[in-house]
């Protein structure tokens, strides 16, 4: 999960400093999520799922997935929990139900159960990790705290749940970004480095470390595991918007156009972000027109920022259209 990111610095500076919050209230969430097989693998084919909730007002929803398992649910209340269920085919996996907290950007993997009786996966092929117990309510609880503000004892409750269960990337990754959210930026570093090490194709912990190099001016660094998270969620555009980030400061424009655009689809502040980018980048390129409207649109959706009355300034500047 990333949270708000907002940029102080004059915009035609190459280098950009960025500050990350801890906590958005965003509501009416999306998650996007992908089915595993009991082996590890992702699904190669189309799934039914069903989505329910606690709340029976919500009813069960049917969902369907790509030809790759993967999958975005849309307009979730901000950390209420919802339970999606698979059919099992009686061979290749059971009926499998995965409960989770909706987050603003989440990312949900559900990791299908072995039919009882089946052969264990071939030598070499990654098992599915089983959470501790007690360690998944205790994230849910963290998730809560962070959404009232109390961030002491979230990252208390993350603590134990990763000192618990050493693998439980989801709660790495959001303690890391505790960290984001107080400047750490090492510290954060250093637990998105260590989930990555058992769990290099994690995508949000990908995309946070390369938030983090971004905000650290590391930028060639960074695109390493941009790039990666892009190739595993290519669906996904928030992961775009910081992709091209990196490539602007970068002196790849050209790349870094495509990825700003596609992160215009984004949600949220990063849709923001990738306005506000593309409109450095036509700025930086000379071309005043799209600068103009990249800009405008930006201060639509965020006319208070702090970068707000500096890019009016500088659209001030611009040659008449």
């Amino acid at each position: 999960m990333i949270h708000r990111i907002r940029i102080y610095t004059p915009l035609l500076l190459l280098a950009a400093a960025m500050e990350v919050f801890a906590f958005s209230q965003a509501t009416g969430v999306s998650v996007h999520g992908q089915i595993f097989l009991p082996s590890g693998q992702p699904i190669q084919e189309v799934v039914r799922f069903t989505l329910s909730a606690d709340d029976a007002r919500f009813g069960t929803q049917y969902h369907f997935t790509d030809g790759q398992g993967r999958f975005t649910l849309r307009g979730l209340g901000a950390t209420k929990p919802y339970t999606i269920t698979v059919e099992g085919d009686d061979v290749r996996f059971a009926t499998t139900s995965v409960l989770f907290y909706a987050q603003h950007r989440g990312y949900v993997p559900v990791s299908l159960l072995g039919v009882k009786g089946a052969s264990p996966p071939a030598g070499g092929v990654v098992a599915v990790h089983e959470l501790a117990p007690g360690v998944k309510k205790l994230y849910g609880e963290a998730l809560e705290e962070i959404r009232k503000g109390r961030l002491k004892q979230a990252e208390d409750k993350l603590r134990r749940a990763v000192a618990r269960d050493p693998e439980y990337v989801e709660a790495w990754n959001e303690l890391a970004v505790l960290q984001m959210g107080k400047k750490d930026y090492a510290a954060a570093e250093k637990m998105l480095r260590r989930v990555l090490e058992s769990n290099p194709q994690a995508v949000f912990p990908l995309l946070n470390l390369g938030v983090v190099l971004n905000h650290q001016a590391r930028h060639r660094e960074a695109l390493q595991s941009l790039r990666q998270a892009v190739e595993l969620a290519p669906e996904i555009p928030d992961l775009r918007v910081h992709l091209g980030i990196a490539l602007l400061e970068t002196d790849s424009p050209d790349e870094a156009e495509s990825h700003l655009v596609s992160g215009c689809e984004a949600e949220g502040h990063n849709r923001a972000l990738a306005f506000l980018y593309l409109g450095k980048l036509y700025a930086q390129t000379g071309d005043f027109a799209k600068a103009r409207t990249a800009w405008n649109a930006y201060l639509e959706m965020d006319p208070n920022s702090p970068n707000a009355e500096q890019i009016r300034l500088l659209m001030a500047r611009f040659p008449a259209p």
